[in-house]
């Protein structure tokens, strides 16, 4: 088990990224659909190299013998369970003891949640409200823009109109795909907000899944507390939970020694997706130990900018529900899950819980393969443990 530290008080102070998809139906896995990597993988399905075998198990033996059936064509993965106030992990490929707990992945949109809750934290705060818009913030820089009057509360919904991507990085992410490297490098910040503010939105009010609209709201509230993303991050969530192994690292450079390389669903290894401006949509990097306490924070709401994943602010329809960056989703259990998946070029990932018993887990993987129908069998108890 992971020693968790003592929960600080409350409000301290998916080129294509991940899970560009909508939420998954009842027993759906959650294709990763990024049209640039399914072109990677039509393109190489022939030369291919076949994905590794599972790596040696390590941790909670219990975990590892439920889980392990349900992970072919992965090779490094691992899982925090948090239930009844107890954290178990477990792992494949990670080593034991310090090394799993330690063990780095990329989270890919999993990040999104993070970035809900600097907007819960902002919000605390009283720096700004869900229904501040662009304009209150961007001041004379957006006047000419269609999306100034966009609220926060749509971007963090996937309300705000906004397309998954900018149009101008389409190209450029395509080839970045195909050679398997970061599809968003090159954009930093500043760019994001141009790209961002130059968009004409289609269908607002109505969900469609917006990695541009996330980044923008995090650039958002990076400006509006005077820094830029990766410290805002650090200093109001990581560091109050005690997540010293967690980062987003922007750029390659900033990349740790701990930082391994993912794989394509076909066994090609990826680089590093660092995601540059588009960091709030996926750019975070963590560890098992560490998505513990995010994990048992966020269930027992002490983890700072909880209420993001409370506070409801679009409702889809009576089984789905999305409050700020987190989905709240009824799988046919009758009791709804609170949850958010990430994948990026080379990593997979899943974290939820069952706010009616308290049970949660955060699966995290190497491989860009899906562990939604996984985790989510998991939370409504179809896999037993």
């Amino acid at each position: 088990m992971v020693d968790l530290p003592e929960p600080p008080p409350h409000g301290d102070a998916d080129p294509v990224t991940g899970p560009a998809r909508a939420r998954p139906g009842r027993r759906t896995v959650l294709a990763a659909a990024v049209p640039a990597a399914a072109a990677v993988v039509g393109l190489t399905a022939l030369t291919a190299p076949r994905p590794a075998p599972l790596g040696e198990p390590a941790g909670d033996e219990q975990l590892t013998t439920a889980l392990a059936p349900h992970l072919r064509g992965h090779r490094r993965v691992a899982a925090v369970l948090v239930e009844g106030g107890q954290v178990r992990l477990g792992g494949f490929g990670t080593g034991d003891g310090a090394e799993l707990e330690g063990s780095e992945f990329e989270i890919g949109s999993v990040s999104k949640t993070f970035t809900g809750a600097l907007l819960a934290i902002a919000v605390e705060r009283g720096e700004l409200d869900t229904d501040s818009t662009v304009a209150e913030v961007m001041g004379a820089e957006s006047e000419e823009s269609a999306i100034a009057d966009v609220t926060l509360a749509e971007l963090s919904t996937h309300t705000s109109g906004l397309p998954r991507l900018a149009s101008s990085t389409l190209g450029r992410s395509l080839l970045a795909s195909f050679l398997r490297k970061d599809p968003y490098r090159g954009a930093d910040a500043q760019q994001v907000i141009e790209d961002a503010l130059a968009a004409s939105p289609s269908g607002r009010g109505e969900y469609a899944y917006s990695n541009l609209g996330v980044a923008l709201e995090g650039q958002l509230l990076a400006r509006v507390a005077g820094t830029d993303y990766a410290a805002l991050l650090a200093e109001r969530v990581l560091e109050p939970l005690g997540m010293t192994a967690s980062y987003a690292p922007i750029n390659a450079e900033n990349l740790r020694e701990t930082a391994l390389r993912g794989h394509g669903a076909t066994g090609l290894p990826q680089a590093a997706w660092t995601m540059a401006g588009s960091a709030p949509a996926g750019g975070i990097r963590s560890t098992p130990a560490d998505m513990a306490r995010y994990l048992a924070g966020m269930i027992d709401g002490s983890a700072p900018g909880a209420d993001a994943a409370t506070k409801v602010l679009f409702e889809e329809s009576g089984t789905s529900s999305t409050a700020m960056n987190w989905f709240l989703e009824d799988f046919g259990s009758t009791r709804p899950i609170t949850w958010h998946n990430g994948m990026t070029g080379g990593y997979a990932s899943f974290v939820g819980w069952d706010p009616s018993t308290g049970r949660g887990l955060a699966l995290l993987t190497d491989t860009a393969r899906s562990l939604d129908e996984l985790a989510v069998g998991v939370l409504t108890g179809e896999v037993a443990l």
